[in-house]
């Protein structure tokens, strides 16, 4: 509401295809989104609107890489490569009194923080995310955000030796499946983590009004504030 009374208008249901440099203009290709419940991925999608923006931030998440793909060309040399990676989360059963009162970070590991504890608003306690590499992941799933976000109760047993380094009296059976979710990150197995990447206009990449935010994965959430303010600001000059 303070946004729409601001000036700002939200489009639902509303999916952005791709685009196309016209000199220095911006042109931006959107479709209804229930336009791509059927779409066999072979076909053409055509747009039912093109938009002629002075600015366009590129804050898509899993999808930033591809769709800044649509709309630079696929083999511009300013787009990183995308990497992605699913962390699993499991909750803590059958404790009638949490053991903890804070956050618990264990040493980093490949890809992640480690198998760490948090604490929600109720005092329920969860562990993760963990690390696991989704390897041959196309434009497509990932511009449609098409991955799996089960948690299989199996996974558990890659999580009790974890926890039981700082938590050694966690019992067999008290974890359940959680929730999951992916990263989109910069960095692959065995590579140096990346920091986030933010791309702006003439100076960079050579487009006047575009913003690409990049891997903006943890903590990610926590600086989303300090990232909005600094693109508004890079967007305003």
């Amino acid at each position: 509401g303070e946004a729409e009374n601001n000036g700002s208008t939200f489009s639902y249901n509303t999916t952005v295809l791709g685009g196309h440099i016209e000199g220095n203009q911006i042109e931006l290709f959107v479709t209804g989104t229930e336009n791509l419940g059927y779409w066999n991925e072979r076909e053409a999608l055509h747009n039912e609107l093109t938009l002629l923006p002075k600015v366009v931030i590129n804050s898509a998440g899993l999808a930033a890489v591809a769709f800044a793909k649509r709309l630079m060309g696929p083999e511009n040399q300013y787009i990183p490569d995308a990497h992605y990676a699913r962390g699993h989360y499991f909750s803590l059963s059958k404790t009638k009194v949490p053991p903890f009162r804070h956050l618990i970070y264990p040493i980093p590991e490949d890809g992640g923080l480690g198998v760490h504890v948090t604490l929600d608003l109720d005092g329920h306690v969860k562990f993760g995310p963990d690390v696991e590499w989704i390897g041959g992941v196309a434009d497509i799933p990932s511009f449609l955000n098409r991955f799996d976000y089960s948690v299989s109760p199996k996974r558990a047993e890659r999580f009790y030796p974890e926890i039981r380094k700082y938590y050694p009296n966690l019992k067999d059976g008290s974890l359940e499946p959680g929730y999951a979710g992916i990263r989109a990150k910069l960095s692959g197995p065995g590579q140096t983590s990346s920091n986030f990447v933010i791309q702006q206009g003439e100076d960079v990449h050579g487009i006047p009004g575009l913003v690409n935010l990049f891997g903006i994965e943890s903590p990610g959430l926590t600086a989303s504030m300090a990232i909005a303010e600094h693109v508004t600001l890079m967007a305003l000059h």
